[in-house]
Order: structure tokens, then sequence, then C-alpha cells
């Protein structure tokens, strides 16, 4: 198992196994008596369609039916026989077009939205297809190279940016100047350093090495540690010097302590990729490493909302999928409830308000917009490509995120102050010509 999507070979992107659900099947009795009366409203719905075979509405129902109870391919074959009845039913080429994607096949899904758009009903459907196209607010590249870059972090006055990029053949840390617009290489060695982090209080950046780790093993299976480098001496700490991964420091707003991810405590015998990661917290110099979570699953991606008493949100699969969790009080309260997709990677903007995320609910990995108790989630980007590992500005009127839009991985940011107008009927379709010509 890839590590809550942190541990990352960037060209494959992030593979991941669920743990199984933890929900309780009701009664033999009760599901026998719900699987009978599916069944029966079923039978009733074939029993209209066999009477009325030209009526849209007794299939679309059908199809509802279908989707309720996860027949997804009946329900598709069901739109299918609708459609071949009346191609223009643009209501009915919509929902087919929705759950195609959902079902992953992009191809049919946007070919029913290009056809929807160029019929009659275009207009009335362009406010529900656009977003699913187009960001929500302006997006420019910030770091774009021939080589992948990843994990981008403002510096506490956002003028510069943080960041690693693989540099031949393995990852290295960056600092790019947003004044001067030059990079500089912060780290220059054959081990892999990986999420970088600023200090919010001093000149002082944490982030992962596996240049303890001397084994002649491929990249997957190499340990990894927490470290801490002066920015103006460049001396150099190792933090968390054990026989386990660490990995994915943060900072707390104060400075003081570093919350971070290990398996240390996963004393299993199986292989490295399947052993459980949970939360830790240290005093920036190391110092008293406490474990904050306690289960047998994958929690990650943790961001500190305050001091040490203050609530952290992080992901987990400890539910089936990954999602977005709260430990306030030595209690865990879940955020985001998605049981067929993953939702990863939480940062909390600076006045406590919003949290983004990256999520796979509509197909592929998107960045989303939440307020910290799970309510008002918003998608904000729109695109075929993957964008992952969203962070807020200083200011919090802008969002840093790494994408593959551009066929590399480069860092990208958002500004949440200005939003994409809704585009024309051809803006759209032209590009869903272009996802299409790109499948």
């Amino acid at each position: 198992m890839l590590k809550n999507f942190m541990i990352i070979a960037v060209f494959g992107l992030f593979i991941m196994a669920g743990c199984s659900g933890s929900r309780q099947s009701g009664s033999s009795e009760s599901m026998s008596d719900t699987d009978a009366a599916v069944q029966e409203r079923i039978a009733d719905l074939l029993e209209k369609i066999d009477d009325e075979p030209n009526n849209i509405q007794w299939r679309m129902d059908l199809a509802n039916e279908y989707r309720a109870n996860g027949k997804n391919m009946d329900a598709l074959k069901t739109y299918e026989q609708a459609l071949a009845l009346d191609p223009s039913r643009s209501d009915v080429k919509f929902e087919y077009a929705q759950l195609a994607l959902q079902m992953g096949d992009k191809r049919k899904a946007f070919q029913a939205y290009k056809e929807i758009l160029q019929g009659l009903n275009g207009e009335q459907f362009l406010g529900r297809i656009a977003p699913m196209f187009v960001d929500t607010y302006k997006v420019k590249p910030v770091i774009s190279s021939m080589v992948p870059e990843a994990f981008g972090c403002y510096s506490p006055d956002g003028s510069r940016i943080l960041y690693q990029s693989y540099t031949g053949s393995n990852w290295d840390i960056f600092e790019y100047d947003r004044v001067s617009e030059q990079n500089i290489q912060i780290t220059n060695n054959p081990a892999d350093e990986e999420n970088p982090v600023y200090s919010p209080t001093a000149p002082v950046i944490a982030y992962t090495s596996t240049r303890d780790d001397h084994r002649d093993v491929d990249y997957n299976q190499k340990l990894r540690d927490i470290y801490i480098m002066d920015l103006k001496s460049k001396s150099e700490t190792n933090l968390t010097t054990n026989s386990s991964n660490d990995w994915k420091p943060r900072y707390s707003p104060n400075g003081k302590f570093i919350v971070f991810v290990s398996e240390r405590d996963d004393l299993r015998d199986v292989d490295l990729l399947e052993l459980y990661c949970n939360i830790y917290i240290m005093e920036d110099d190391g110092s008293f490493q406490l474990r904050l979570t306690h289960a047998d699953a994958n929690d990650g991606g943790p961001i500190m909302t305050g001091g040490e008493n203050d609530p952290i949100f992080f992901d987990s699969n400890r539910g089936g999928n990954f999602d977005i969790y709260r430990l306030a009080d030595k209690k865990v309260e879940r955020i985001t409830y998605n049981d067929e997709s993953n939702d990863v990677a939480p940062d909390i903007s600076p006045d406590g308000s919003k949290i983004v995320f990256f999520s796979d609910r509509d197909g592929n990995y998107e960045i989303y917009m939440m307020n910290t108790d799970g309510s008002n989630q918003q998608r904000l980007t729109s695109n075929l490509a993957d964008d992952t590992n969203p962070v807020f500005s200083p200011d919090g009127k802008k969002v840093l995120f790494q994408s593959n839009r551009s066929g590399n991985w480069d860092i990208y940011e958002m500004d949440l102050e200005l939003k994409n107008d809704t585009p024309a009927i051809y803006e759209v379709v032209d590009i869903i010509d272009q996802n299409l010509s790109n499948m």
C-alpha cells in the first residue's frame, strides 16, 4: 500500500488499497424483505415498459431504481434503450453521461455532454456541464519545467515557494523566489528529499530524506526520516532516527511543534508497504515524540490548527476509503463521507474557516474546498488531469497545488478572488474535444 498518497512515485501517481468498511449489515430477514421489495418494483416497471414500450418515463424510473440499488450496468443499458427511442432527450442523456462518468467511462460521458451542448437544449445544461471542464477560479502555472515538481508550499510571507523536484535520479528540495523568479537548489545528494515545509517562525525548513537508509532497495522500500535545515547555516539535523518510515512533517502555527506520519508502532510481520501508519507529534527539535492516533489503518496528511491541544485534521482509510477526520480532545470525528471515493491531504485556511483537499469523487483527482465541519463542499478544479496536494497562501486568498494538466507534474496557483466566467458553449465543446483527442 502506498502510504496515504504521500510517498509518491509521481510518474504513476498514487496507488492505494483501502481497508474494508466497518458497517454492520442488517439481519438476513430484513435484507431479504428489502431485496423482495426492490425486485417487486423492478418487475412492475418492466411490466409497464412491456405495455408501453415507447414511454420514456418508465425507462427513466427503471434506470433510477437500478442506480439506487447499485445495478449501474443495468441502469446504463436502460438509459441507452431510452435514448434509442428518443435521441433528443437531453435530460436522459445527461443522466446517462453522469452515470458513465461515475463508472469510469469518460469517453461515453464526454461524448454525451458534447451532444447535449450541441443540441436544442444546450444553453439549459451549460451551467451544469461547464463546471466539469472549467476551473472555478483563475489558475496559472508558477513552477514549470521539463522535470516533475511536487509538494509546493508558501513561505510565511508568501514571497517564496518551497518544493521538491526530480533531478534525474532522485528528488531534491528547491526554493523559488517569486520576486527574482529564480530557483535555488536547497539539497543536493543521491538520496530522496521530499515533503518540504517552512517553519512559520524561523529560517528553518523540515522535510523527509532517505539518506540514512543505505540498503540497495527500490524507491518504495526506502525508509524516510524527518530532517530540519537552518537556511542560513545550511546545517541539517535528523529528528527521527529510527528504523521505520517517518514522513509528511507540518509545523504548528506557532512553530513549536511538528506533526508527522509514522508506521513505527506497527510491529506486524508484514511487507513494508502493508504497515499501518498513524499521526505523531514532537517538539520542533525532535524531542518528546508522541503518538496521537491509534487505528489499524492508515492515518496521514496531518495539519495543526493551533497549539498542541488544538484540533488536528488528517485523512484516514479507517472507514474503508480515505476521508477527512478531525482529532480534538482525544476524540476522532469524521468530516467527509464519500464511500466510493477518497478525500485526502487537508490544509486549513489561515483564519481557520476553510479546508482544501483533493478527491477522486468525480472520476479523477481534483481540488475541493469546504468548511471545517465538512459543510459547503465545493469543487475548485475541473479537467481531465489530476490536481493534488493543495495548500493555502498565508493570506488565504490563493491555493498552491500540483497538476499534470500540461503532461508533466508542475506547480500551479489558484486565485480565490478571481472567478472564471461561465464559458460559451463552443468553448466547452472545444475543451471536451481536446479531452477526447487525448484519450
